[in-house]
């Protein structure tokens, strides 16, 4: 059994993000209403965007059982349970096969239904993103090049 964890540094560092954002709301907000009830509110709403993202949505950890299921789960509370063959992993969603360099997101489509959805892994380490990639099938780092063969005119 494998687990990742979300990384302690990286939401400690989107809670600095967070505050300085939250800073400067207040402050144009400030500026433009002339009032610190409204500032305030502005600042507190944008404070609490950040800790519901980093402290609920982005806290999750990842385990692969010896049975091939993943389970994601928030605060040792399974919220997503997969079965890993019934599903095609990528790091790419089908729409796209270029991601930004930043992007940690874990792409799967059903292989009953065709559906498509993610799962948000940005907060965990990029070797445990890559190796979770790994294990899951979606990376492989031996496989042959494809050879295209081109006709001249």
């Amino acid at each position: 059994m494998k687990e990742y964890k979300s990384k302690f540094t990286t939401m400690m560092f989107e809670l600095l993000l967070g505050l300085a954002a939250t800073w400067f709301v207040f402050n144009i907000v400030g500026k433009f209403t002339h009032s610190l009830i409204f500032a305030s509110l502005a600042g507190v709403t944008v404070l609490v965007f950040f800790f519901y993202k980093i402290f609920y949505t982005d806290f999750i950890t990842i385990t692969l059982t010896d049975d091939k299921k993943m389970l994601v789960k928030r605060f040792n509370k399974v919220v997503n349970a997969f079965e890993i063959e019934n599903y095609y992993w990528s790091e790419y969603s089908k729409n796209s096969k270029t991601k930004n360099a930043e992007d940690q997101d874990i792409y799967y489509i059903s292989k009953e239904t065709g559906k498509e959805d993610y799962i948000d892994a940005s907060n965990l380490k990029g070797e445990d993103y890559a190796q979770l990639l790994k294990d899951l099938g979606a990376k492989n780092d031996n496989e042959p090049a494809i050879k295209v063969a081109t006709t001249i005119k």
